[in-house]
């Protein structure tokens, strides 16, 4: 499985910017599961997730990683062609053409994103959280930057990103799993009406 795969096709972004699909790329990303799987998971009639998952694979989203024949129906298990997706090679005239299906496929994705996060933390080990020196490590800031200041943050998301990508190709033994999870994005108005602000 590639990295990172760059969306170049405007018929591929249309086909991603699906909620459902989103979702079903969210829940093949660390494990290839047939039709009939996520069907169940997501719970939605398996016809529907066939016609999603085909085509995904249609506009090369998707691949089948292996092939299983069970009851003689042979069974397909699919898996995205990377770990991640990049729309920075689609021109800034194809962009403009597709704003509203970008703009649904990226707010689907962080939505997704938040729910898995979400249903981990839910998971997490008591005792985890019990100890002062957790390895537990959260918080949020609202400020406001310069576009100098963006700019140099999201260098050293870059840098984060790059780092812990390269961690996941030397996988240790005998570590332990830990989720990630960066969010950055500006805000129209201030976060909090000023008569709440001390």
């Amino acid at each position: 499985m590639q990295e990172i795969y760059h969306i170049r096709e405007i018929e591929q972004l249309k086909v991603i910017s699906d909620p459902l699909r989103i979702k079903i790329l969210w829940e093949i990303l660390d494990e290839a599961k047939t039709g009939k799987m996520l069907a169940d998971i997501l719970e939605i009639p398996a016809p529907k997730i066939h016609y999603h998952l085909k085509e995904m694979e249609r506009v090369g989203l998707l691949i089948v990683e292996r092939t299983e024949e069970k009851n003689g129906i042979i069974q397909k298990f699919y898996r995205p062609v990377a770990q991640s997706f990049s729309i920075t090679e689609i021109l800034p005239d194809q962009r403009n053409a597709v704003k509203d299906e970008l703009s649904d496929a990226l707010k689907e994705n962080i939505l997704v994103s938040l729910d898995k996060t979400k249903s981990m933390i839910r998971k997490l080990d008591p005792e985890v959280l019990a100890y002062t020196d957790s390895p537990l490590k959260f918080g949020y800031r609202h400020v406001k930057l310069s576009p100098d200041q963006v700019k140099q943050l999201h260098e050293k998301a870059k840098e984060i990103s790059e780092l812990i990508s390269e961690f996941k190709k030397n996988e240790q033994e005998e570590g332990e799993m830990y989720h990630y999870f960066m969010l950055s994005f500006p805000l129209k108005d201030t976060p909090y009406p000023e008569e709440e602000i001390d």
